[in-house]
């Protein structure tokens, strides 16, 4: 969103009071209310079908096809039913996340089970991850934001994004993680509270989402810049002069230091503590989660979120801009290839356990494309793939930044009026964020690939482009054609529910023996 647009001096950006009618260029326009109208619609509809298919699912998964623990449930289940002992002071040292899951747990044990006495526990400790994806999530965190911005999302899509509802059917740590750290996002950009309340509401379930997966403390970081940035824009006037919005954020930050700072500052005291005392970000196995360099995360990530982001942005337009910047920087493109090689051979790290269980995609994934022995397939088909997906990951942010003019200011008073969009120093902040996440880890697991998608889908828009053919305005004189994000958005979510279906499929049809479990073994993300 330009500022100069906001002034309504624009005349290619025309609102009328009956229809929202965006003229995007002369010969075309959007109906902004038609979408909005639609895309509420749309969920309204598609809510409750997307509870039926989840909640019968469950049962099935839970009752007929892995009636026991799977995998690291053992652990988390294992460590739950010890504190339903009242064995408070034990700890299982393979367990290697804090206990927020394990209360949690818990807490819904002592809910449900009086209800549905002929539940087995597994099943009953499994309805607490279901409960927060299919009523939590969609509800009391992405709807919020969604109302604030519903041309750039739908919640039915974002509760079903696939690496996300795998976690649906079991008993592990991602899908409270991931709620508890959005809703303190959403906090931040809806101010439900007002804004002195809704902060320290906001630092609340941030500390709270630590207690469930310990990287979150630096998404922390990354909300805590979002809840100084956006007051900043207005009261320090950002322009278009990105150094000096630095030093005003920063000046804001010193400035409202109680109400902006203070709260997630009480957060990172906490976790220093922790550190302090465990002596390293890791619980219990401190071993096979040892932090490293590997580079080459990055673009495992990148990949995934290109891949799962397809509809939103592919289109035979976004396609040629791509081409265009490789002829257009042919030497610049050599180079980065040769880096993406460089970081493939020296920066990759194959830990054991990926190599060692094949009940995961990622198994079959690095051995027969990513980590291929061959070297055509490694680097040479890998490092394509890798570059046109990390320029998808920043193309993709570029006209969703909210950017400034150099002197006129925004014509907004308050903080919560600004649009769900980030600035180019918050998005440098979400790149940043990304990589401090994922770059130490030595395992490579889609897992670890939910929030940075989460974080960065949330603040981009759909293209209303066609996706084969070329866009063609109206002929001078005639009405404008109307292009619109709406058949994007549903595709997005058909695109989600194609992989839900596929996996569930596969962990369903496709079994194994493993020696050292008694059970049969299945494939899941």
């Amino acid at each position: 969103m330009d500022a100069k647009k906001n002034t309504g001096e624009a005349n290619n950006d025309v609102l009328e009071e009956e229809a929202a009618i965006q003229l995007i260029a002369p010969g075309i326009a959007r109906n902004l209310t038609q979408e909005v109208i639609t895309g509420i619609f749309c969920n309204v509809v598609i809510y409750p079908l997307l509870l039926i298919y989840f909640v019968l699912t469950f049962r099935y998964v839970t009752t007929n096809i892995v009636p026991y623990e799977f995998i690291d449930e053992k652990f988390h289940v294992g460590q739950t039913l010890t504190y339903l002992k009242g064995k408070w002071t034990q700890w299982d040292p393979k367990i290697t996340t804090p206990p927020g899951i394990y209360i949690l747990g818990l807490i819904n044990y002592y809910c449900i089970k009086p209800i549905f006495k002929s539940w087995s526990t597994l099943t009953i400790l499994r309805l607490v991850n279901l409960l927060g994806g299919i009523i939590v999530f969609p509800i009391l965190v992405l709807r919020p934001i969604f109302l604030f911005n519903a041309l750039g999302f739908w919640p039915v899509s974002l509760m079903s994004f696939p690496l996300m509802t795998t976690y649906y059917y079991l008993f592990y740590t991602d899908v409270w993680s991931t709620i508890l750290i959005l809703q303190s996002l959403s906090c931040v950009l809806t101010l439900p509270f007002g804004p002195v309340k809704s902060i320290w509401l906001s630092a609340f379930f941030a500390g709270v989402s630590c207690l469930f997966r310990q990287t979150n403390i630096i998404w922390t970081g990354f909300i805590m810049i979002l809840a100084v940035e956006r007051p900043a824009i207005l009261q320090k006037q950002f322009n278009t002069h990105t150094f000096n919005n630095y030093l005003k954020l920063f000046i804001h930050a010193i400035d409202d230091f109680s109400n902006l700072v203070l709260p997630y500052m009480i957060n990172f005291v906490l976790f220093f503590i922790y550190l302090i005392w465990n002596r390293t970000i890791t619980l219990g196995d401190k071993s096979s989660h040892s932090a490293g360099l590997h580079i080459v995360q990055i673009f495992y990530c990148f990949t995934f979120i290109t891949v799962f982001s397809l509809p939103i942005w592919i289109s035979r337009n976004f396609m040629k801009l791509y081409k265009l910047r490789i002829k257009r920087k042919p030497v610049q493109t050599f180079f980065e290839f040769i880096g993406i090689m460089l970081t493939i051979r020296y920066f990759t790290k194959v830990h054991p356990f990926l190599l060692a269980d094949n009940r995961h995609y990622t198994f079959y994934l690095f051995r027969r494309l990513i980590g291929n022995k061959s070297r055509l397939i490694k680097y040479f088909f890998m490092t394509p793939i890798y570059h046109f997906s990390t320029f998808a990951y920043l193309e993709v942010m570029r006209p969703n930044q909210l950017t400034f003019h150099p002197i006129t200011p925004l014509p907004i008073k308050e903080p919560v009026h600004l649009p769900i969009q980030l600035t180019h120093v918050s998005w440098t902040a979400l790149i940043a964020c990304t990589m401090v996440t994922i770059v130490p880890s030595p395992l490579f697991e889609p897992r670890y690939y939910i929030l940075p998608y989460f974080f960065w889908r949330i603040f981009i828009t759909c293209s209303c482009e066609p996706l084969i053919k070329d866009l063609k305005p109206a002929k001078e004189g005639e009405n404008p054609i109307t292009i619109s994000s709406t058949k994007r958005l549903f595709m997005e979510f058909l695109w989600f529910m194609l992989f839900n279906v596929v996996t569930l499929v596969i962990f369903s049809k496709v079994s194994f023996p493993w020696t050292t479990e008694p059970y049969l073994q299945r494939i899941i993300w």
